[in-house]
């Protein structure tokens, strides 16, 4: 390349520069948060004064990506130990159905005697088992329904990333 050549380019770089400067679509990364943000365009209350101009690159939608499958796991995870817990649940639950049954038809015959008490301490037990296992499970649903929708986001935000990594750098989509 000749020297009028290298001039040109860094003249056009320069030109370009200022163009996305002043007009406001160039990425800025915002101390607020890593999704794309444009030039001007941060709200009163943010953290985004003084950033300097930089582009999305492949590392930013890598680590954006990687967040994502991170809470996706995480969200299976819990899935997986809230199915658990129900199995469990549906486990104990019988044998309180059972224990309950033994128990009341035990207290309905003749006197009430330690052993007939104890069966019905044993059957309010396992009840009290079942709930303690019912509820746990509804956390850790509740919980894997939180961490999905920000596997939800950090999934559009990776998207969105990508999107303007393939604007800046072309080249790469080729």
């Amino acid at each position: 390349p000749t020297v009028s050549h290298k001039m040109a380019t860094i003249s056009s770089r320069i030109i370009l520069f200022v163009f996305l400067t002043a007009t406001g679509t160039a990425f800025v990364p915002s101390s607020c948060s890593r999704l794309p943000r444009r030039i001007g365009r941060c709200s009163v209350n943010s953290n985004c004064r003084g950033q300097s101009l930089s582009l999305v690159t492949e590392e930013d939608v890598i680590e954006l990506v990687e967040k994502a499958e991170d809470l996706w796991g995480r969200v299976e995870e819990l899935r997986k130990e809230s199915e658990a817990l129900s199995l469990q649940a549906e486990d104990v639950g019988t044998e309180t159905e059972a224990a309950t049954k033994e128990a009341e038809a035990s207290l309905k015959t003749g006197s009430i005697s330690v052993s007939k008490m104890a069966d019905a301490q044993e059957a309010q037990n396992k009840a009290l088992d079942l709930g303690s296992l019912l509820e746990a499970a509804l956390r850790k649903s509740e919980e894997a329904d939180e961490v999905e929708v920000l596997a939800e986001e950090a999934l559009a935000a990776s998207e969105r990333a990508l999107e303007q990594y393939l604007i800046d750098f072309p080249e790469a989509a080729q």
